[in-house]
């Protein structure tokens, strides 16, 4: 028969403990919060560097305000403007991140400002080549269900 160690029994307890609560930590509620389908609500562009174009944020304004991100459970995302695909892949939550990897795979990290069940804030660093020249700066996105 076999003697049980009362101590390393506690510590394997404890150690059980501490990886079930990491397996639910926030980031798995964060995601869940994210999941389904946001409507573009509010779009800022902060420019760094680059000319004045107007006419390019009003129209990224324009495009945020008719989009659509659609977050799906199995990590999937689609994005639309109207009606029009605009963009499809995979997506991850990571500390304080989304980070979206298109189909293409170019990787897309915003951070998250604000996450409630009905309203999503991100922001992320954004260069555009214009025929004007070289556009950088940060956009932030909101988003309602």
């Amino acid at each position: 028969m076999t003697k049980r160690n009362p101590k390393r029994q506690f510590l394997a307890s404890i150690s059980l403990l501490i990886l079930i609560l990491n397996l639910f930590s926030c980031t798995g509620g964060l995601e869940a919060k994210l999941v389904g389908e946001w409507k573009g609500s509010d779009f800022l562009f902060l420019k760094t560097e680059g000319p004045d174009l107007v006419a390019t944020v009003n129209g990224g304004l324009d495009q945020h305000l008719h989009s659509r991100l659609i977050l799906k459970e199995n990590g999937t995302y689609e994005k639309f403007v109207g009606e029009y695909d605009n963009g499809k892949g995979t997506w991850k939550v990571k500390n304080d991140q989304l980070i979206t990897t298109s189909e293409n795979g170019n990787e897309l990290i915003y951070t998250l400002l604000k996450v409630t069940g009905n309203e999503l804030i991100t922001n992320h660093e954004v260069t555009m080549d214009t025929p004007s020249g070289e556009i950088s700066g940060k956009i932030t996105l909101s988003y309602t269900r």
